[in-house]
């Protein structure tokens, strides 16, 4: 049987503190009885009697039940905020890792940390406590028709009232609150896209554009997000006309059975007082009926999320000697099920240098982001030595892979911690990746040098030194494979003859390099040459003699349309169409 998953664990978890939560819900409802039973006394004994004594002892002990109240309903709201914190805090980090594989596996959202917000903040907030203190509306309600069954009809039918209203609220809220939840986060994201994309929407002009055109989906948003509040208000509102009013009419009903001398008057001003407090977890359930429909959605997209087994092996293994094998692989991009690969195929072994060339959208970043475990294809094997990389744990695979990918982005912290992949790695070994990238002396002519902080603006780097500070993160621990996405795009002369430099460097060190390029001169140490066309393998095989067969297409017609073949580690031929 399988067993259960994180959230699953951690809810239970916090349902285990359910018993603690009733037992100081019951003597927190308990003790508001106290001012009830302290009227009843009042009016009945003290006012007849006109004992002074009493009305002391009384007042004493009603403020103590007051204070002891007090202290238990802070105990209850503190345990809920400990369970709400303790909750996001144990599923946050996991339902990151787990989002960033969904999208890589899906291409699309599942879940987010927003909806771990929702969990706690229903948990531990003020909803929670509507259903904490919903059954003892009952017992209440019980309570006035002990003291007159007349007073307990006008409880009942109030309480079933406001019941139907909490009820529509949920029928005419529902769906409208799920849906304007998933356009708040779209605008959310759209935010975020416009700061990354700051300086094209700035030296386009475009900033007038992208702001009008996101402030008429935010109004649509709004509209949405208004209307939807107006409804909650609408009901909560008219809850409260008819709590209110069913007091003044217990209060009325209880005045004349008070004439009629079926009840005392200390009755009828404590039944007024237990109705409100019979009520008050039904209208505070329309309140927070939105944090309710909220915590039921994010719910069921968490238990989605940990539905899909996302887990690799996690056996260690030793350090990979670097052959690498793609055997017919094929990828369908999730989100619109095209074909960006169909078929592709090549070997190499350890410490060969490779290089892909082919037209632009043929698929070749593609397939450096299959080859690095970023991306599992939808179709065939790729092998680092004999280890399948989707099946690699990407925390153990990652230290043996180096990958610079086209459009480098660092992650907010110094450059120190980028080049260590936000591990806190040894000085020694940053300084190290980034002297194997040559971009020591240009990372010293920053502002506090490896000490930089990087991110949230505090330094804009131009795309050489992203690209350089990338080729530094890839080297680091000197990885078996590296994989390396248009090297030289955004590098100038002397970023180029430093690549040049390094791309010799790990020729040297015997360490399997891939590098997907446009000019021929990044192809200078390369072994072997792949031809990626129309996202198939078009040609593999010696470098010399590939790109003679690009000089002289006519000469080698043939050749270009069937490839020439590898054999597998598997002893297999293997076609590279």
């Amino acid at each position: 049987m399988q067993g259960r998953t994180k959230f699953q664990r951690v809810i239970s978890a916090a349902q285990r503190q359910l018993p603690a939560l009733l037992a100081l819900s019951f003597f927190a409802n308990l003790l508001l009885l106290v001012s009830s039973v302290y009227m009843i006394q009042v009016f009945d004994r003290v006012l007849s009697s006109g004992s002074v004594h009493t009305l002391i002892w009384l007042s004493a002990m009603a403020v103590a039940a007051t204070v002891v109240y007090g202290l238990i309903e802070q105990s209850r709201r503190k345990m809920l905020t400990r369970i709400g914190s303790w909750v996001e805090l144990e599923l946050s980090p996991e339902v990151l890792k787990r989002a960033m594989r969904a999208r890589l596996a899906t291409g699309s959202e599942l879940a987010s940390i927003g909806d771990v917000s929702d969990v706690r903040g229903f948990l531990g907030g003020d909803a929670i406590l509507a259903w904490l203190d919903a059954p003892w509306t009952p017992i209440f309600i019980g309570l006035i028709w002990i003291i007159h069954p007349m007073l307990g009809a006008v409880a009942v039918i109030g309480a079933v009232v406001l019941f139907a209203i909490a009820v529509l609220n949920d029928v005419l809220t529902r769906r409208q609150q799920i849906a304007n939840t998933g356009k708040v986060r779209q605008e959310h994201a759209a935010v975020r896209s416009f700061f990354d994309n700051a300086e094209t929407i700035s030296a386009l002009g475009m900033e007038a554009a992208v702001v009008n055109r996101w402030a008429e989906r935010q109004k649509s948003a709004r509209s949405d997000g208004l209307a939807l509040a107006d409804t909650n208000t609408r009901l909560y509102n008219l809850s409260r006309v008819i709590r209110l009013g069913l007091q003044i009419m217990i209060i009325g009903v209880g005045a004349s059975l008070v004439v009629a001398a079926e009840m005392t008057s200390g009755s009828m001003i404590a039944s007024s007082l237990i109705l409100g407090r019979a009520l008050a977890p039904v209208e505070r359930s329309i309140v927070s009926w939105r944090s309710w429909t909220a915590y039921k959605a994010a719910r069921a997209r968490l238990t989605e999320l940990f539905s899909h087994r996302f887990e690799v092996d996690a056996t260690i293994l030793p350090r990979p000697r670097g052959a690498l094998t793609v055997e017919g692989v094929g990828y369908v991009t999730p989100e619109s099920r095209t074909p960006v690969l169909k078929r592709v195929s090549f070997a190499l072994k350890p410490g060969e240098v490779c290089g892909i060339i082919g037209p632009s959208g043929s698929g070749k970043s593609t397939l450096c982001k299959l080859i690095t475990g970023a991306y599992q294809a939808s179709v065939g094997t790729i092998r680092l030595d004999s280890v399948d990389v989707s099946q690699w744990d990407s925390e153990l695979r990652g230290p043996f892979v180096g990958y610079l990918p086209q459009h480098v982005d660092l992650l907010p912290g110094t450059v120190a911690e980028n080049i260590a992949r936000m591990k806190g790695g040894k000085d020694e070994e940053i300084i190290a990746a980034a002297r194997a990238a040559q971009a020591h002396d240009m990372i010293l002519a920053l502002p506090d040098g490896y000490d930089t902080m990087l991110g949230d603006g505090r330094i804009l780097l131009s795309g050489g030194q992203k690209q350089r500070i990338g080729l530094a993160r890839a080297l680091y621990q000197m990885p078996a494979l590296v994989v390396l996405d248009e090297p030289a795009s955004n590098l100038d002369g002397d970023g180029e003859i430093a690549l040049m430099g390094v791309l010799k460097a790990l020729k040297d060190r015997k360490i399997t390099t891939i590098i997907v390029a446009h000019q021929p001169n990044m192809l200078r140490w390369a072994d072997k040459v792949l031809i990626v066309k129309d996202g198939s393998s078009a040609a593999f095989g010696p470098r010399d003699e590939i790109l003679k067969r690009l000089i002289h297409p006519a000469a080698s017609e043939k050749e270009v349309r069937e490839p020439v073949r590898f054999q597998s580690r598997r002893g297999g031929a293997k076609s590279d169409g």
